[in-house]
């Protein structure tokens, strides 16, 4: 395997043992992962790695098998995912916030084998219905001695049993057909859906993250965000194993400890996604804004003021969980407003509502497929009918809305099922958002429909008041008017102190739908404020009314 090929891997090539072998022998005394509690260098992540795959495999564990980890941001984490591609085995990464149902539904519904767990999570095991307890064949706990109650604790086995420093080599021959993960979509708009993941899924987002980054064996890539999510595992501890840099993992984001994190870090680059820069622009002046050496931010959209106030270029990028990440600039190109071009191993079209390609200019949903195998999705563990609903016409279908200039680039204008349809038009919630989001006293929003009275929905804004601002509905009303096209100005104005999210930072949408509009929203028809436009139209006089035949 040649390294100076990194950044176009040839598809037999992407597997993470061997580049995990070369790593350690051409940089093992560099450092590689560091976390709040302790640095590891690349030779000593190879042998951690392959101890953990000796204990999976001493545990029955192979290829093929599949192992939950429900485990927050820590070096074994990284350990357990690496050992089980050692082995062709399958991580199921497990949202650490489940309990009851939901954790139940994501083992069952993978099959997973066993269950490595954080000591701070393991009274989730408590929770699970008798089924599930007994398909788990082991459970391995990390962090100090079991602490639960014997009949939980009963059986459990610390995480140091599980490192098998002796014996051979555990390392199967995989390539980019193996599945490597079965991650779960974060379920923001329904149930969560297990996305298998090969191999070539994985090393192709990496890949393209190196080029939208140019990242380098120089560069220490900070990230706050979850690693059972995908951009802080796949864009952030992978492609930094593949070129060699660093990467510093926080235990959660923080905005008002943000900045003096990345300065701790000494960081290049950091991770973010859409919703965090709102957050930090609310954030007081702190010194530490202006001192970090990151060169570049991803991923957010375009943001001027941003740049320059915390002096950081922002990269913006597009990608789902099921294809992985397709759309971007190569560093340091871009084009403002655009999420980039699409990457030479897709294809991609823009089509209407009847499924025909729309020309440039036009905004439809953005369709999908590639031109390499093994590089997408292989579909919705379990689910026949969901994989088929998004994969039709010999197009994957994003639920995404975009257009495309005569240049080729592609602009994000929001998410299908968040379109909100008032008076016969179309309106991207995402758009709102965009435009109420640089509000100077608002730290976020969502925009959402609300049912109206006369059919179709009314815009309901949820917001969330920057520290020490107070907002006036009225006042922002005016502001409002001022600065949203008028089908897009909303009747409703709530005020929250913080938006529900996922751990990963999403925006859970459907919660705030299915708790409806607070008692305390301001209604705008209520309150007898009309727009401008409203205002100018007269009433018909008894003349001009056309006469009754």
């Amino acid at each position: 395997m040649n390294l100076q090929d990194i950044y176009r891997l040839p598809l037999e090539q992407r597997a993470i043992g061997p580049i995990l072998r070369l790593r350690a022998e051409i940089d093992g005394a560099r450092n590689y992962l560091t976390t709040p509690h302790a640095t590891f260098t690349f030779a000593q992540a190879n042998q951690l790695s392959r101890a953990v795959a000796r204990g999976l495999a001493a545990r029955g564990i192979g290829r093929g098998d599949r192992v939950a980890m429900m485990l927050p941001n820590c070096a074994e984490f990284v350990w357990v995912w690496y050992g089980c591609s050692l082995l062709g085995a399958t991580m199921v990464p497990v949202n650490n916030t489940y309990v009851g149902e939901m954790f139940d539904y994501v083992l069952r519904d993978s099959g997973a084998r066993g269950l490595v767990v954080h000591v701070d999570h393991q009274e989730a095991i408590a929770t699970l219905s008798a089924q599930t307890r007994e398909q788990l064949e082991w459970i391995v706990v990390v962090g100090d001695a079991p602490r639960s109650a014997p009949s939980v604790a009963d059986g459990l086995q610390p995480f140091d049993q599980l490192l098998l420093h002796q014996g051979s080599d555990p390392e199967v021959r995989c390539d980019h057909r193996d599945i490597q993960c079965i991650m779960y979509t974060s379920g923001t708009t329904g149930p969560s859906k297990g996305v298998i993941m090969p191999n070539g899924h994985f090393f192709a987002s990496a890949m393209v993250f190196l080029r939208a980054l140019g990242l380098t064996a120089e560069d220490i890539l900070f990230t706050p965000l979850p690693l059972f999510h995908g951009l802080a595992s796949r864009l952030g501890v992978l492609p930094c194993l593949m070129v060699g840099a660093q990467v510093s993992i926080a235990p959660r984001f923080s905005a008002s400890q943000f900045w003096e994190q990345v300065c701790q870090a000494n960081a290049t680059v950091a991770h973010t996604i859409f919703s965090l820069p709102p957050m930090l622009k609310a954030q007081p002046v702190s010194p530490w804004e202006t001192k970090h050496r990151l060169r570049a931010m991803y991923n957010s959209n375009y943001d001027p003021e941003f740049e320059e106030r915390f002096k950081v270029r922002v990269v913006e990028a597009y990608g789902l969980t099921e294809t992985g990440l397709t759309i971007y600039s190569d560093w340091p190109l871009r084009k403002p407003g655009s999420c980039g071009q699409v990457d030479q191993d897709w294809e991609a079209r823009i089509v209407g509502e009847d499924g025909q390609e729309l020309p440039p200019g036009e905004s439809g949903e953005l369709t999908m497929r590639p031109r390499l195998p093994w590089i997408m999705m292989r579909g919705y563990l379990n689910k026949p009918a969901a994989t088929l609903e998004s994969i039709h016409d010999l197009w994957f279908h994003t639920g995404d809305y975009a257009s495309r200039d005569a240049d080729g680039f592609i602009y994000f204008s929001g998410r299908k099922k968040e379109r909100i349809r008032r008076r016969g038009e179309n309106i991207s919630a995402w758009d709102i958002e965009k435009i109420v989001g640089n509000h100077p006293d608002i730290a976020e929003c969502a925009a959402l429909g609300h049912p109206s009275p006369v059919g179709e929905d009314d815009v309901r804004l949820v917001v969330v008041p920057a520290p020490g601002a107070h907002i006036d509905p009225r006042t922002l009303m005016q502001w409002l008017e001022s600065a949203l096209p008028q089908m897009m100005v909303p009747r409703y104005i709530e005020l929250l102190d913080q938006l529900p999210r996922t751990p990963s930072n999403k925006v859970e949408k459907y919660l705030l739908i299915s708790k409806g509009l607070s008692a305390t929203a301001w209604d705008r028809e209520k309150e007898g404020y009309r727009l401008k436009g409203e205002r100018s139209r007269k009433a018909p006089s008894a003349t001009s009314l056309p006469a009754k035949p």
